[in-house]
């Protein structure tokens, strides 16, 4: 049986960054995997050794996924919307925004994807997007209707083909054992964990999620520098990855080389634990 992968991200970045290990280890080992990047990143911040203007962002990001994309070994699908920015953001205001965009549009472009590729598994962002941006949070929100409309014949019938219903449906997250770590060696050294980041708007005291909602864990050990090399892909970003640059490569890939998820659908019982998308029950 062909095994098919969707995952729906918000951001050109998001699809090495954040699951880039599983999306790499996936595609290696046969799996058809596809990413939808809902928006164009135009509202991204710019990292300081980037050489472009801000004019050329969004092209020079199309590139960057394009490229990423490559490296991963996935296909790639545009939903062709607006950055928003971070809360608080200008961006927000513009009204081609993706979190001004109506809601039923940006459902049934994910549907129109999920009838014609047919996968067993979508995977999102979680409801708070990982750090609650709202671009991120919108993402889980239409994927979330999507994956239930896309099987319903009375739901979007303009929207061909046929209606298919994804087995599985799996949000990206993170226990925040690890982040509670981090904002104590923060405050050790002077700094405010709720002011992080480039744009000093993540909260990590708000970031993670309780250890036991993960229900879900995926090994890329095998996989780890092709993440890291997709991720170097995404220059005008900054190039890297959230893991510590002070670790060397050998602790880095051991400590951090997986990624893990909470299954949505079907729902699990309290305490199930997987290691894999399609073979577990």
């Amino acid at each position: 049986m062909n095994r098919t992968l969707l995952a729906v991200l918000a951001h050109p970045d998001d699809e090495s960054y954040g699951i880039g290990g599983t999306l790499a280890r996936y595609a290696a080992e046969g799996v058809d995997v596809h990413v939808a990047i809902a928006t164009d990143g135009a509202a991204g911040s710019i990292d300081v050794k980037w050489q472009g203007d801000r004019s050329r962002l969004v092209e020079a990001r199309a590139n960057e996924l394009r490229e990423a994309s490559e490296i991963l070994g996935v296909h790639l699908h545009m939903l062709g919307f607006r950055d928003s920015g971070y809360i608080g953001d200008l961006a927000n205001e513009h009204p081609a925004a993706f979190i001004n965009v109506e809601q039923d549009k940006a459902i049934g472009r994910v549907v129109k994807l999920i009838r014609e590729l047919c996968p067993q598994v979508v995977i999102t962002h979680d409801q708070t997007g990982g750090y609650f941006h709202p671009d991120h949070i919108r993402s889980c929100e239409i994927t979330t209707a999507a994956f239930h409309a896309a099987g319903a014949s009375d739901r979007y019938p303009e929207i061909g083909p046929e209606p298919y219903q994804p087995d599985r449906l799996y949000y990206s997250a993170f226990s925040n054992r690890w982040v509670r770590y981090m904002v104590f060696l923060m405050r050790l050294r002077g700094m405010d964990p709720t002011r992080a980041g480039r744009n000093q708007d993540i909260d990590f005291t708000r970031v993670g999620v309780e250890p036991e909602k993960i229900t879900t864990t995926i090994d890329y050990r095998k996989y780890w520098d092709v993440k890291i090399r997709a991720s170097a892909a995404h220059g005008s970003q900054g190039g890297g990855t959230s893991m510590s640059r002070l670790l060397p490569g050998w602790m880095q890939r051991q400590l951090f080389g997986k990624e893990t998820f909470i299954r949505v659908y079907p729902p699990v019982p309290e305490g199930f634990h997987e290691s894999d998308f399609f073979n577990s029950a």
